[in-house]
């Protein structure tokens, strides 16, 4: 086959309807899905898999592919998505596509949830007083931003031309235990090396979301955590914890904002879906003096998308009412 043409045609099993694996597991098939639906620029895999699923995260799980297609995940503006009638399966119509003239459509809506992606990082001191720094601003200027070049000191991590620029902001503990989890890196923005001859590396500012200055520190940056080989899923073992706090600050948390959880690496892996939840209170009847119990209430979904020693960070895919700082979570429940 030409290697700049291919077919692909790719069926999704609906659980509720024939894989077996899947019924066990509850998956669903919501009642208004469309019979057939084209794939627009602009979509996303999540937003298709939420108009054919009630939980779209588990479109992964029902993915099946022809052997020849390496990637089943790809899907390009112009392919067709059926809901075969009377049959077990959503297909996706066959068809030819130059691949050197489009890219699959991504994974989440970015326009939407880009400006939400908080780009901080969490780290031990040591390590952040150790990253790259900045010592002078080319043009002898105090304050940089967009286009200006920086001269830093340091080591420069190996491969690696994209840096993110950060500021200390906090040390974090854990609300309930007063456990330390690290401390909080503001990311100002990002730039590009374009020069490493010297004692003085040189990086140009290609991105910033706040003015730098000298002494700014530079660490690898990771621009789009949903890059390939994401995929969303529930994590294989139990767990709860707390939400600490949204990452821009803002009491009442909604969806496609971020935040902070006090669960690391160790239990959490970059995709896993948890769901948030105000935990059930202790009240007092004014009328007959009995203590009564409120039963805790569902508040939406998250998704992780970075995880560090001791915290994560997460995005609000579904919320049914504002998350905010005390909510817990636990592992997702598949509805």
């Amino acid at each position: 086959m030409n290697p700049r043409l291919r077919a692909h045609f790719i069926v999704l099993l609906i659980a509720t309807l024939f894989s077996t694996a899947a019924v066990a597991q509850g998956v669903s098939l919501k009642a208004d899905a469309p019979k057939r639906y084209e794939v627009q620029r602009g979509d996303s895999l999540w937003t298709i898999a939420a108009e054919f699923l009630e939980d779209p995260w588990m479109w992964p799980q029902l993915w099946q592919a022809n052997p020849q297609v390496d990637n089943p995940h790809a899907l390009y503006p112009g392919d067709v998505i059926e809901l075969l009638e009377g049959r077990a399966g959503i297909r996706l119509q066959p068809r030819l596509r130059i691949l050197t003239l489009q890219k699959p459509i991504p994974f989440l809506p970015l326009d939407k949830v880009s400006a939400f992606l908080n780009r901080d990082v969490m780290i031990d001191r040591p390590e952040f007083e150790d990253a790259l720094y900045t010592v002078h601003i080319t043009g002898d200027r105090s304050l940089a931003a967009k286009g200006d070049k920086l001269e830093v000191l340091g080591d420069l991590t190996e491969g690696v031309i994209h840096y993110g620029i950060y500021r200390e902001l906090e040390a974090v503990r854990d609300p309930l235990t007063r456990e330390y989890l690290g401390y909080r890196a503001r990311a100002l923005g990002s730039a590009q090396l374009v020069n490493k001859q010297g004692d003085l590396p040189q990086l140009e500012i290609t991105d910033s979301f706040e003015e730098i200055k000298v002494g700014d520190r530079l660490l690898p940056f990771i621009d789009n955590p949903f890059g390939e080989g994401f995929q969303p899923s529930i994590p294989e073992m139990p767990l709860h914890g707390t939400l600490l706090k949204g990452l821009s600050d803002q009491k009442l948390i909604s969806r496609y904002q971020a935040v902070m959880l006090n669960v690391g690496d160790d239990k959490l892996n970059p995709g896993a879906l948890l769901e948030v939840i105000a935990p059930g209170r202790r009240l007092r009847n004014h009328n007959t003096g009995e203590v009564i119990f409120a039963a805790e209430n569902h508040k939406g979904t998250v998704m992780v998308y970075r995880v560090f020693e001791n915290t994560s960070f997460a995005l609000v895919m579904h919320s049914k009412e504002p998350m905010q700082s005390g909510d817990i979570f636990r592992r997702a429940e598949i509805r």
